[in-house]
């Protein structure tokens, strides 16, 4: 669990650079041309890690290599770490682990403020970030939050005509809205985001050369729609039914020198779950999940001027899952899940995980896990950045 005030050590700007303090997490730069950044949990890139903001599946295929850029730290509550298989709740995704993402939430209590941050470093970087939440009742509250970036100069410190870290200007908002019940609890939000980043030739190095400079240019749009909806039966036992819906568009189109990678991405995700506590000791939760990938991509792999190819990928994947959970007095505590899905791509597996955690005191405690992972390749959105 990394707090709002482990995230306030490192006074800095975005999801990828708030692990910098924190020694579980291990953040690299995938490539300096574009600025692709990767979390590495176990020793394994960060494909291999599943992205969840507030427990949604998130920044996956073409979003994956500049993901971690597009989490402002002033939007950020906390975040959650978990090494390992993970729970089987959110899909069959995690192999070497989960980052979790908890934003601030408009519903609560201490809700009610308007916040500005600005930065500005001597590297002419500029940054502002602001958020304002309104509780318009006793139940429904609203929250706006807006980020601006730009990093205004192209830096070649070693003279080598190539620029050292790519020039990114970010626009980012997003407003998010919820409904606390007793017994019906509402969230929804939508997100915009629109980037630039440019990179490559700031000159040719000092040799005597007339052609073309190489240039590195990525725009991309995203957009996030969700919905959380949960209906309480039994507030003392924990007992609901949750509906999650998700879609997110992302369209980027990117040059590298005279080779291109366009793409348009579409997911949706939903997410059925059921959940109770027979006591303190024993809960159980069960649910049906769904989720859908398209790529509609644009290539030339190639330093040539010939017509791009096109290529087309889809892949929907029903699932279904059980899991219960053992908590003596926080001591020992046994997680053992099972899911099962089927891909209209790869057909049908199962993925079993279990999980062993031992308390000895307050300062110590000892994991074990074990289970399954899988993954789809999406080769060219998901390493799209190697074409520089």
């Amino acid at each position: 669990m990394i707090s709002s005030a482990d995230l306030s050590r490192a006074a800095c700007c975005n999801l990828g650079e708030s692990f910098v303090t924190n020694p579980s997490v291990d953040v690299s730069y995938s490539d300096a041309a574009t600025g692709a950044k990767q979390i590495k949990l176990l020793g394994l890139s960060g494909t291999y890690v599943q992205m969840l903001t507030e427990n949604i599946p998130n920044y996956r295929g073409a979003a994956a290599p500049y993901g971690l850029g597009y989490v402002p730290g002033p939007w950020m509550q906390s975040i959650q770490v978990s090494k390992g298989t993970s729970s089987v709740k959110n899909g069959y995704e995690a192999i070497t682990g989960q980052i979790n993402v908890e934003f601030k939430k408009p519903q609560l209590p201490e809700a009610d403020w308007v916040s500005a941050n600005l930065f500005a470093s001597t590297t002419n970087r500029y940054e502002a970030n602001a958020d304002a939440t309104l509780k318009l009742s006793k139940r429904w509250s609203t929250s706006l939050l807006a980020h601006y970036e730009n990093e205004t100069k192209a830096h070649d410190g070693n003279d080598d005509g190539f620029v050292d870290i790519p020039q990114v200007e970010q626009y980012n908002v997003w407003n998010r809205w919820a409904y606390m019940g007793d017994h019906y609890v509402f969230q929804a939000g939508i997100k915009a985001l629109s980037e630039t980043r440019t990179s490559g030739q700031a000159n040719h190095g000092g040799t005597m050369h007339s052609g073309d400079l190489y240039k590195v240019g990525i725009d991309t749009e995203r957009y996030e729609f969700f919905t959380k909806n949960a209906y309480i039966f039994n507030k003392e036992k924990n007992t609901n039914l949750a509906l999650i819906l998700s879609t997110t568009l992302h369209n980027q189109d990117a040059t590298y020198g005279r080779k291109l990678y366009n793409v348009d991405q579409t997911n949706v995700y939903a997410s059925l779950m059921f959940e109770t506590e027979f006591n303190p000791q024993n809960s159980f939760s069960a649910g049906l999940s769904f989720n859908y990938d398209a790529y509609d991509q644009h290539y030339r792999l190639e330093n040539t001027t010939d017509n791009p190819l096109k290529a087309f990928e889809k892949e929907a994947v029903p699932g279904a899952y059980v899991q219960y959970t053992l908590n003596l007095n926080d001591k020992w505590m046994v997680m053992a899940g099972l899911r099962g899905d089927y891909s209209n791509e790869h057909g049908f597996f199962v993925t079993p995980r279990a999980h062993l955690k031992y308390n000895p005191n307050d300062y110590v405690n000892f994991r074990l896990s074990a289970g399954k992972g899988y993954r789809t390749n999406h080769v060219l959105a998901e390493n799209n950045y190697l074409l520089s």
